[in-house]
């Protein structure tokens, strides 16, 4: 009696892997029967962990449904999931420092058993197989860029002439959809936007002259530069009032400080989205393909989302 089984591999649709391969029977068949059995790890997170080795890595799929893993680890100086590369770095597999496993157990694993440096031995292998050969291909990019001020990337685009890296309103060199300090006056975008106004979600416009606070370097059009509204030249004129009235000399065109000159902030943080996408190409199991109809294997990807410091100019 002979059984098959075949099932869909890939996170997302693109390249897939449809394996079936030949393992004698278990003990507890005495009839001789041959099994092919398959694997699969659809909707299941691609994880990253450092081995035990200098600049070692495994990444792996956990399938917790019928207790089965499929891990790729390898050893490369360049690869980082938070660096990007124009080019995929392709690795081949050789069986020592570069390995695909696919393995079953006889009961579930998590993520310890790959990033730990010794797996629990009450686990034990029922099935595994090896990749002998192939060629594996990682791409990290950036897939997304955000100054995270409150207002969306798309929407901090597309005022003039809809291109993110063109409108830069300060001029910094920086767009706004990475800049925190929009109109480089040493308030972040965020603390300009909301006004006073119940009911009211326009950003905050002082002076009237329909340009809003945050992108403007002169809030209260007072002929001062919002930036050098600042007395003590700390770099933040929110913490310099009107001691008569009560207000932020930047906000009070009525205030008769006096200007101070004060340079742009420089530091800049953004958040940045790092895509990784591993597929493993022209695999061989062991030395046997025959009963592969695909020999490509896609991980799928794994994002990762960390706060980046960039510099103004």
């Amino acid at each position: 009696m002979v059984q098959r089984v075949q099932k869909n591999l890939d996170l997302n649709p693109v390249k897939k892997l449809l394996l079936s391969f030949l393992l004698l029977s278990l003990a507890s068949c005495d009839d001789g029967d041959i099994i092919v059995t398959s694997f699969e790890f659809d909707d299941v997170d691609l994880q990253l962990c450092n081995g035990a080795k200098e600049n070692e890595y495994v990444f792996f799929k956990i399938n917790e449904t019928i207790d089965e893993a499929i891990s790729y680890n390898f050893v490369n100086e360049t690869f980082s999931d938070t660096v990007a590369t124009a080019e995929p770095i392709t690795i081949e597999l050789n069986g020592e420092t570069n390995n695909l496993i696919y393995r079953r157990f006889t009961i579930g694993i998590t993520a310890d058993y790959y990033c730990s440096n010794i797996p629990p031995s009450t686990i034990i292998i029922t099935e595994e197989l090896n990749g002998s050969s192939g060629t594996a291909e990682i791409l990290t990019e950036i897939i997304e860029e955000d100054d995270n001020d409150g207002i969306a990337a798309e929407d901090e685009d597309l005022n003039r002439n809809g291109n993110l890296d063109d409108d830069d309103t300060d001029g910094d060199g920086i767009p706004n959809y990475k800049d925190q300090d929009d109109d480089n006056d040493n308030i972040l975008t965020s603390v300009e936007l909301p006004n006073e106004i119940p009911d009211n979600d326009d950003p905050r416009d002082t002076d009237g002259d329909q340009i809003p606070d945050y992108l403007e370097e002169d809030d209260d059009n007072d002929g001062i530069l919002t930036r050098n509204e600042d007395l003590n030249m700390n770099g933040n004129p929110r913490d310099d009032r009107d001691p008569d009235s009560g207000a932020f000399y930047y906000l009070d065109p009525e205030s008769t400080n006096a200007a101070v000159m004060v340079e742009p902030a420089l530091d800049n943080t953004i958040q940045t989205t790092f895509r990784t996408t591993l597929s493993i190409i022209r695999i061989v199991f062991d030395g046997n393909n025959q009963n592969f109809e695909d020999d490509n294997f896609s991980f799928g990807f794994r994002d990762v989302t960390i706060p980046k410091t960039t510099k103004k100019l």
